[in-house]
């Protein structure tokens, strides 16, 4: 059973990873949440692994932190949240915040992420608010001793070693690609294209006014947006 893989970021897309360990890619999915810490590519990384396993297929999922595999855990033990959906859960926020909700039972929360109805909600509440409350007792006294390879700059283009040979054509196409990166994130994540046009339109007027934007800013700017935006219409 793999437990945790350090390795080579070879990579990095709203859908997957890939890490190289001694000549192997291994292809990993992962949250939102993780996707932000991660570090620019051909960088070494280290990331905690659930291996799942069904008759049809064999899955890697990745987690920044230990505490947050065991949340996942946790949510696909429940009936009816398969992988898809804790992914989604865990993308909107990390295990400590998701577990808060849990916990104090925020419904509308918890239904303002796409593929979570009322009747999973109140189901995720139901089944995991003493399990949540025990593994949140229990966070203080395990902290991630490996957290802080985390807490590295993750930005892409902070990362600078973009030449300045044609600077603008390159600034651009960086842009486009960057744009379409995260509708892509937003599409698997189960939101519809009316619902983060705009979002995306005003990251590209920031861009053209000279912002500096990474997929993992933006997706992190656009979720909560968006997560803000159901809850209001649901009030």
């Amino acid at each position: 059973m793999i437990g945790f893989l350090r390795g080579i970021l070879i990579e990095k897309s709203p859908e997957k990873i890939i890490i190289d360990t001694s000549g192997v890619g291994y292809e990993i999915e992962v949250p939102a949440t993780t996707l932000c810490q991660l570090p620019s590519l051909q960088q070494e990384t280290q990331i905690y692994i659930l291996t799942h396993v069904r008759e049809d297929s064999i899955r890697l999922f990745g987690f920044a932190t230990s505490f947050d595999k065991k949340v996942f855990i946790e949510l696909i033990n429940v009936s009816g949240v398969g992988p898809k959906v804790a992914l989604a859960l865990l993308s909107t926020t990390d295990g400590s915040n998701l577990c808060e909700i849990i916990v104090s039972g925020q419904v509308a929360k918890l239904t303002a992420i796409p593929g979570v109805g009322v009747k999973t909600a109140e189901r995720l509440i139901l089944e995991l608010k003493t399990k949540m409350q025990k593994l949140l007792a229990r966070r203080n006294e395990e902290l991630d001793l490996n957290g802080q390879l985390f807490n590295q700059d993750t930005s892409l283009l902070h990362d600078v070693k973009i030449q300045k040979i044609s600077q603008n054509v390159h600034k651009k196409l960086i842009q486009k690609q960057l744009i379409e990166d995260l509708k892509s994130a937003l599409s698997n994540l189960g939101y519809k294209d009316k619902q983060f046009s705009d979002v995306l339109h005003s990251f590209e007027r920031r861009m053209n006014d000279g912002e500096t934007m990474t997929i993992e800013i933006g997706l992190k700017e656009a979720l909560t947006k968006l997560t803000e935006r159901i809850i209001q219409h649901m009030n």
